[in-house]
Order: C-alpha cells, then structure tokens, then sequence
C-alpha cells in the first residue's frame, strides 16, 4: 500500500484505479458474454470483467476483446500472462494497469506482477529479504535486549546461534549455553535456566 500511495501523490495512478485494484469492482448484471469469448474465458471472471470498464483505461475494453479474441485467447492462456505481449490495442499500458488486469482475469499471476511493480516503485530491497545473519542480531543484543525468533517451517535458527555463541566462549559441552524446547511440562525448567543464565551470564535458548 505504501508504493501506491506513493504514485498516487506523485500523479502516476489515480485513487480511483487504487480502489479498482483493492476492491475489484464486479458488475452485478453484466451483458451476455460474446460466443467467441466465451471459447476461453471462464463465465466466473465475465462481471469482473465487465466491471473493469469502470476505468477509463478499460472503458473499451471487452468490444476490444471481441474484436481481437484470438489475440487475447493468447495472452489469457500464456503461462506467464504478466510478462506476455498483450492485444495491439492494449499492449503500451502500464505495469499497474497490466496488474489490475490480471486481477480480473489471471489472478494466478498478480503476485509476479505485484512483486515487479514494488520493485520498480521503491527498489528491490523492498522485495527481497536479506538473508538471516546471526552475528548483526548479536551485535544489537544485550543483557536488556534479548533475541525473539518467529519460526517458520522449515526454519531453524539454532545452527547459527550455536555458531556465533562458540565465537564468545557459549558452548553446550562447556554448560554457558542451553537450548530448551519448550512443551508440556517445561516452563519451570525454563524459568529456572532463565535465572540462571542471568545470574551467570549465560546463553540461554529456548
């Protein structure tokens, strides 16, 4: 949302294509879909659709498609719909309202799309996470500052702190580092390695 307020301020998008983008406006009684249209297109996306003309850069929108349905049979079933060459007469739009396209049509590729458009608008460390580096979170820790993990699957942090923890003399065999897993049973366990960890100076994981 920061990115499209951003180009609304600066005049790149109107707030009224914001709202199409986050509301995906859909006609509630929408003509009949054109036979040659109907060949590809799931009658479920036709109010969307037709709801998408409430744009001004959509406003001829399906009359272009049924003019030019082979063209647009091609798009809408490129694996990559985000990235293909649109119908002569829509190809020079912008990402955005490429997106909002997607949006009525191939919601299944909007997160590419999206992610391009981020990049594009803000730069690329808006998108990508750098990778996890246990020694800067040490440096902004203290014995006021402790370190909260929120896991994911497949998402271990232990191996990383185990590695820094051995750099400062915090080692399992050498009894300055604990890892506990809590579960049933083990919160006292934990409050007591806590109060000690403390008073010794310890590493303590849980």
């Amino acid at each position: 949302m920061l990115c499209l307020r951003i180009n609304v301020r600066k005049g790149f998008i109107k707030q009224e294509e914001v709202t199409a983008l986050i509301k995906k406006e859909v006609a509630l009684d929408p003509p009949a879909m054109p036979d040659n249209l109907a060949k590809f297109i799931p009658e479920a996306l036709w109010p969307a659709l037709v709801g998408l003309q409430g744009v001004k850069v959509f406003e001829n929108l399906t009359s272009s498609m049924e003019s030019e349905a082979l063209q647009w049979k091609k798009w809408y079933g490129d694996e990559k719909a985000e990235i293909a060459e649109l119908p002569k007469s829509f190809k020079d739009i912008s990402l955005f309202h490429r997106i909002l396209l997607l949006r009525a049509l191939r919601p299944d590729r909007l997160k590419g799309a999206l992610t391009e458009y981020v990049t594009q608008s803000m730069g690329v460390e808006f998108v990508e996470q750098p990778s996890f580096d246990m020694q800067i979170v040490y440096n902004e820790m203290s014995y006021k500052t402790p370190a909260f993990f929120v896991l994911f699957p497949g998402v271990n942090p232990n191996p990383d702190v185990v590695a820094v923890g051995e750099k400062y003399g915090k080692t399992i065999e050498g009894g300055t580092y604990t890892n506990i897993s809590m579960g049933q049973g083990q919160e006292q366990i934990a409050l007591n390695a806590l109060k000690d960890a403390a008073a010794k100076g310890n590493w303590l994981m849980v």
